[in-house]
């Protein structure tokens, strides 16, 4: 094809299109505009699961997806799982999800709405939907859901899904997970129906899911709707994106400060920032492409990550995160708020805590041997001077300095604040 739809154009030039259903007739379709013959405006959607209390990095690609669409004046709606959400996806999981009550999952939501406001532009004509599929699954009975959705699938079809196919042979796979793939095929039918939803968004691991929700919609309406997945998120080291020290990346600042945030993306690879910029951010490709001609590659990391914290955590928390990184690395005393930190109370002082304990609970290392191998190796500064004491009992005057905490460093990077309560 030598056009291009606007919104397509643009995920393929920045990288983020893994696989897509029916392409050129999706293109055609949208060249004609972003409304059918009713004056109807198409509809995107991408679902997300209450499996934890909080979004997190690898779910902020979806978002941004989702943002885009809005900007190419596209419905944009965000679905939260709240009956997918009790049954658990498999993709992914070599044994069951652990099941999450009600409560859970409805505190969860609540959580991941006030999250997922920032991300869209609510002035324009088309803002963000927000739903919930227990609002249509949670009413409807085993037998209807059998005749109206479950008539459309063999058991032989939802096998063939690698996911299934490979828990299946282990002995692992449930009822409920198998028909998992179902209730996310009816979603999909079901925002056609409402919304004229002609589209889903997801990781490239969800495909057959999105298919099948596709296919459905062409079998029960007649209608065009269409699959498309985005590459799972990989880095230059060939690991999965999004965790820090084995622990995920989260959206929500009381899980991961915005400090934290900010030093999550200011100490990616060399050469995963492109990447970072095309999925995380709204600048254009111009844009991109002339900051990384006429930056040092340290200043496009720090304005790679000022860009996402402050699409995720507001431009004030951004510039304080700034602050704080450029503090702790120039050894300059300042605002030092949003620097990691951790308290501890006098009590514990008169109980004792030694630095390797203190090393662990600050998770700067993760064992006593550990610790030890870093001060020992020369590796962590304590108040600005190295220690090399793994015996070194922790004292009230270690806090007397400018910052009222003390300030740990491992290696190069690692900055971390003991304050006393």
């Amino acid at each position: 094809m030598t056009v291009k739809s606007s919104l397509i154009k643009t995920l393929r030039d920045r990288g983020l299109i893994a696989q897509i259903s029916h392409e050129e007739e999706l293109e055609q379709l949208f060249l004609k505009g972003n409304k059918n013959a009713k004056g109807e405006r198409y509809a995107v959607y991408c679902g997300f699961d209450p499996t934890a209390a909080s979004l997190h990095v690898g779910n902020l690609s979806a978002l941004m997806m989702l943002r885009r669409a809005q900007d190419e004046g596209l419905q944009p709606i965000v679905l939260f799982g709240g009956a997918t959400g009790l049954i658990g996806d498999p993709t992914g999981r070599s044994e069951m999800r652990p099941m999450n009550t009600k409560e859970q999952i409805s505190q969860y939501i609540e959580n991941f709405k006030n999250l997922v406001n920032r991300y869209f532009n609510h002035e324009s004509p088309n803002p963000p939907i927000f739903v919930n599929n227990i609002d249509w699954i949670g009413g409807m009975s085993w037998i209807d859901f059998s005749r109206n959705v479950g008539v459309h699938f063999t058991v032989a079809r939802l096998l063939s899904a690698e996911v299934n196919k490979t828990r299946f042979q282990e002995g692992g796979l449930t009822f409920m997970e198998l028909g998992y793939q179902l209730l996310q095929s009816y979603d999909f039918l079901h925002l056609y129906q409402k919304y004229n939803c002609i589209l889903q968004f997801g990781g490239d691991d969800q495909w057959s899911n999105i298919l099948s929700g596709a296919d459905l919609i062409r079998r029960v309406q007649g209608g065009k709707a269409f699959a498309l997945t985005t590459p799972l998120l990989v880095g230059s080291d060939g690991k999965k994106f999004g965790k820090t020290a084995g622990n995920a990346v989260w959206l929500d600042p009381k899980m991961t400060s915005s400090y934290d945030f900010f030093q999550f993306f200011r100490n990616v690879h060399d050469a995963d920032v492109q990447k970072m910029f095309y999925v995380f951010t709204l600048k254009t490709q111009e844009e991109i492409e002339e900051i990384l001609k006429n930056s040092q590659i340290n200043a496009i990391k720090e304005l790679m990550a000022f860009e996402i914290t402050k699409i995720v955590h507001g431009e004030h928390e951004a510039i304080k995160a700034l602050e704080a990184a450029k503090t702790l690395f120039s050894g300059q005393t300042g605002d030092l708020s949003h620097a990691p930190s951790t308290i501890l109370t006098k009590h514990d002082l008169q109980e004792g805590v030694d630095i390797l304990s203190l090393l662990i609970k600050c998770e700067l290392s993760t064992s006593r041997g550990e610790a030890r191998k870093l001060i020992q190796g020369n590796g962590l500064t304590f108040n600005g001077n190295k220690l090399n004491d793994f015996n070194y009992k922790i004292k009230e005057e270690d806090f007397h300095t400018e910052q009222n905490a003390i300030v740990l460093r491992k290696g190069k990077k690692d900055y971390h604040l003991v304050k006393l309560n």
